[in-house]
């Protein structure tokens, strides 16, 4: 099992979200960014290290929303 993280980025009444690559699985489909948590890693510094990654963006995270399972074909 893979764990991931996702954040929820609200500003101004918008909501920003990522368009995944054209050659990675479910090109073209929209996300939340985020990313792959890291061994060693917690999913907040996960989410920090990815929005700094994607973005150049320094982030803090504040709270917990969800979780959910999906199991890949």
């Amino acid at each position: 099992m893979t764990e991931v993280t996702a954040a929820i980025i609200r500003s101004n009444g918008r909501v920003l979200i990522a368009r995944r690559a054209p050659l990675q699985e479910g090109a073209g489909f929209w996300e939340f960014p985020g990313g792959k948590v890291e061994v060693g890693e917690t999913p907040e510094e996960c989410l920090e290290r990815e929005l700094l990654e994607e973005f150049g963006v320094n982030a803090r995270i504040r709270e917990f929303v969800t979780e959910s399972t999906y199991e890949y074909a």
